[in-house]
């Protein structure tokens, strides 16, 4: 694994660094060196699951312009937020009442642009997104990796993917593994580079990370 500026581990925890003490959705935070960290437990996130299980390379940085699909509330934009400093998550949410708290965390940060839309209708919300570089999607969605095709397909500044793949979303009768293989043997414009399998954390959900191919 990488090693990040804004990404901590101490005994285990992984925290991101926070420029602010605000708790945004109940996580602890501590004074440390001059800084404030904000725990950023696997249960309550996907990504940090997947850093846990310290098995893949962690493409961001200060600068990154990262595009969130599926948002929700904010829990992990909000420490990607962290971890982006000096960049910016374009964070897209379809769903209301998760998109007011969304919003208040906007509202409190320099670098989270709010987005209420449907995550497929790239043509309405695409004019407020410059040139990410890193997408990150979550949705749960029987048709989840054609909304990420569709992204990839219309920003071709971005270089590295993130599809949480939830599993059950897709089918509930067919095996596991088969929809893993399906799902990958899907996806266009992005090699895949990893495939994680997110248990004890969160069941039935994989992260498969990708990178743009030359073609």
């Amino acid at each position: 694994m990488e090693k990040h500026l804004n990404v901590v581990q101490k005994k285990g925890t992984i925290f991101t660094v926070s420029s602010s003490p605000s708790v945004v959705y109940g996580e602890r935070i501590i004074r440390d060196s001059g800084r404030f960290l904000r725990e950023w437990k696997p249960e309550r996130s996907k990504l940090s699951a997947l850093y846990h299980k310290n098995n893949w390379a962690f493409p961001f940085r200060e600068s990154s312009r990262v595009l969130y699909l599926g948002a929700a509330s904010g829990t992990t934009v909000s420490h990607i937020s962290d971890i982006v400093s000096s960049g910016m998550v374009y964070a897209v949410e379809s769903s209301y009442d998760p998109f007011i708290k969304l919003l208040r965390l906007a509202e409190q940060r320099g670098n989270i642009i709010p987005i209420l839309e449907d995550a497929r209708m790239v043509e309405k919300y695409g004019f407020m997104v410059e040139n990410p570089d890193i997408i990150y999607q979550d949705i749960s969605q029987r048709d989840q990796v054609s909304i990420f095709n569709n992204a990839v397909s219309a920003w071709k500044s971005i270089h590295h993917g993130f599809l949480v793949l939830k599993i059950r979303s897709i089918s509930f009768s067919t095996d596991e593994e088969k929809v893993v293989r399906e799902s990958i043997s899907a996806l266009k414009g992005m090699k895949v580079v990893s495939v994680t399998d997110l248990q004890p954390f969160h069941s039935g959900t994989r992260i498969i990370y990708m990178e743009r191919t030359l073609a």
